[in-house]
């Protein structure tokens, strides 16, 4: 595949998955980050799984910037400056406060790996990529995840409702 066809094939998955974890300057600039590096690197990127090594490659770069931030962070409270905010996580997002909260139960690396095929339609091998773990590493992690969400939910619906009562 030649790189303008990666290009347009990938860059509203990755631009989402971006948006999704970051806030959209940072968003932005780290997708044009990894389609920079993956111009560098085309011999590199593994056909077949080119969505997972792209989202990965935008997710390493996301980190670095979050480190970047941090450090500056450190500096900005010496010189008593408020640092920014991190961004926001995809869970936070959803509407449904019932999902959402079952979502934050998950640590944040297993709430990124449902939600990268979830929400992203990538195959596991694609997410497993992403995160740089192997496939079966990432089936483990979803299927662990899945079943402490089926039992979050579960507990959720069999709380008995609170009863109020005046008298």
């Amino acid at each position: 595949m030649d790189f303008e066809q990666l290009y347009r094939e990938t860059y509203p998955k990755v631009l989402a998955y971006a948006r999704s974890v970051a806030p959209r300057e940072l968003a932005d600039d780290a997708v044009a980050e990894a389609y920079a590096i993956a111009w560098r690197r085309q011999r590199d990127i593994p056909r077949r799984d080119e969505l997972g090594w792209l989202i990965g490659v935008t997710r390493r770069v996301l980190a670095n910037a979050r480190r970047s931030r941090l450090r500056a962070g450190a500096l900005h409270a010496l010189l008593d400056l408020q640092p920014r905010a991190a961004g926001p996580d995809p869970a936070e997002q959803l509407d449904e406060g019932d999902l959402r909260d079952v979502l934050m139960t998950l640590s944040p690396l297993d709430r990124e790996a449902v939600l990268l095929t979830a929400w992203f339609d990538l195959s596991s091998a694609d997410a497993a990529q992403a995160l740089g773990i192997t496939p079966a590493a990432y089936r483990m992690r979803t299927a662990r995840a899945r079943r402490r969400l089926r039992a979050a939910r579960l507990d959720l619906k069999t709380r008995e409702p609170e009863c109020h009562t005046t008298t």
